[in-house]
């Protein structure tokens, strides 16, 4: 997957590609959404969890926190919770 200059990762469409480099002032990507949601709860959350408080979608989610933690801004806690299909999932953290 190919990455913009500020690490937002898109596909190999130009549908994807135009987003990725698209900028509305004020609107916070899903990638910095995510960060502020982990930076802000006392808690850690799963990827489930992050996608139900965003209300944004898991297949969103998780890539963002794959990047994130490559920048070494989210970690693993070492906590384990439950997805809904009952398989043990990370719980995330900020660093």
């Amino acid at each position: 997957m190919p990455y913009n200059k500020d690490g937002i990762g898109y596909q190999k469409t130009d549908t994807s590609k135009k987003a990725a480099y698209s900028n509305y002032p004020g609107k916070l990507s899903a990638k910095d959404r995510v960060l502020q949601l982990l930076q802000k709860v006392p808690n850690k959350l799963t990827t489930e969890e992050i996608s139900d408080v965003l209300q944004i979608p898991y297949g969103t989610v998780q890539p963002r926190l794959s990047e994130l933690q490559n920048e070494n801004k989210v970690i693993d806690s070492g906590e384990r919770g439950k997805t809904k299909w009952g398989k043990s999932c990370i719980r995330w953290t900020s660093a």
